[in-house]
């Protein structure tokens, strides 16, 4: 069974309250195919806050947060890169070859970080055609990922996220929206990709377009966080009947942010 628990959460910016006494329980039996969660809300109400409080960035004013009974804030780095992966909004790159991006901390698994494969990977998030003219996995990034658009750092990022997640197999995977800057044929790829890892792995997904979260088992809207303490993933149903926000996103009134 994997567990996700958050207990007593408070945080805040400044006087801006994001969280205050709220709570999550859930718990998943490992033997659920698909395990893909989904999180959407308006801006500013905690959507990248609350992943990374969960992924061991952030550590909240108050409130505890347990990963398989373990407390993410009382183990080491390796520990918790052992139960979660984390792909953040912000793309980023190391200096380096398109390879040493990659493999980065996984370069043992051989067969993961064989050539093939990690063309393979670069063929599904439209990348290899990219690096292929000029010197395939030997390219050179530049500080930053300078060499590359927003959109090619975001998938070349999580290409190097589902490459840890093979190889860690985490209880949690977090992606805090990894379509917003793709092109369609792009995002159907790695949406197939985040559905191929949700099988594995507890996968919660903050959404930039709704159709990623098509396959979603529950959805979790911070735009009711100050109505309810419980931090709660609802299936789309019961959330058309308790957030005018997902009611709001299905008439086409509001959209998620870009």
């Amino acid at each position: 069974m994997y567990s996700i628990q958050i207990q007593d959460l408070n945080h805040s910016y400044d006087s801006i309250e994001v969280f205050n006494h709220n709570f999550l329980n859930l718990e998943i039996p490992k033997s659920q195919v698909n395990k893909l969660y989904g999180i959407i809300g308006p801006s500013g109400t905690g959507k990248t806050t609350l992943l990374s409080i969960l992924g061991g960035q952030l550590n909240p004013k108050a409130g505890t947060v347990l990963i398989d009974k373990l407390n993410i804030y009382k183990v080491g780095d390796k520990t918790r890169r052992d139960i979660i992966a984390v792909q953040m909004q912000t793309a980023t790159a190391l200096r380096g070859t398109l390879r040493e991006n990659l493999v980065f901390g996984i370069m043992s698994d051989e067969k993961l970080c064989s050539d093939k494969n990690l063309i393979s990977i670069l063929k599904k998030v439209g990348l290899w055609s990219l690096f292929e003219p000029k010197d395939g996995l030997n390219t050179l990034i530049g500080e930053g990922g300078v060499n590359l658009s927003g959109g090619q750092r975001q998938r070349l990022n999580f290409a190097g996220l589902y490459l840890r997640a093979k190889h860690y197999k985490p209880s949690l995977i977090l992606i805090d929206e990894p379509t917003s800057s793709l092109d369609e044929i792009s995002e159907q790829a790695i949406t197939q990709m985040i559905d191929e890892l949700s099988q594995k792995s507890v996968t919660f997904v903050v959404a930039h377009r709704l159709k990623t979260l098509d396959q979603a088992v529950g959805i979790l809207d911070t735009s009711l966080i100050s109505t309810y303490p419980e931090l709660k993933f609802y299936t789309k149903d019961e959330l058309m009947t308790v957030s005018q926000y997902y009611r709001d996103l299905q008439d086409g009134k509001a959209q998620l942010e870009e």
